[in-house]
């Protein structure tokens, strides 16, 4: 996968664009929200990929239980994950409020979602990444 030559500000952008947009599972969840970034920064599909996996709390569990978990299912897209340092434009594996959440490496921090649109969290929260 490669970024595109602007991955910065389309990085920055699609996050902008999301800022106020409530978590909503199939839509505006975690993993969603991190495909859509991805997308914007490599003009890859994940996002269509996803789409048929799960449209709701129950069928999003499911699909993560059924293989094998949530590391599991993002290494099926993204490769194997590191562990250490992640950078700028990385997907995220981290521990958040509710269990094991995805985001963006922004720098320090960490941008995901909830209830009230784009949050940030540390980066010293992270589990493993992997690099975009």
């Amino acid at each position: 996968m490669t970024r595109r030559g602007d991955w910065l500000h389309q990085m920055w952008s699609t996050i902008e664009a999301n800022k106020d947009q409530p978590f909503a599972w199939g839509g505006n969840d975690c993993c969603s929200f991190s495909a859509k970034v991805v997308d914007a920064m490599c003009d890859s599909n994940f996002v269509e990929q996803l789409s048929d996996k799960y449209n709701d709390e129950d069928s999003a569990i499911r699909y993560i239980v059924e293989e094998g978990g949530m590391q599991r299912v993002i290494s099926t897209y993204l490769g194997e994950p590191k562990v250490g340092r992640a950078q700028r434009g990385d997907v995220v594996l981290f521990e958040g409020a509710l269990g094991e959440t995805l985001g963006i490496c922004v720098g320090n921090t960490i941008a995901s979602v909830n209830d009230s649109g784009v949050v940030y969290f540390p980066r010293s929260e992270t589990i493993c990444h992997w690099t975009i």
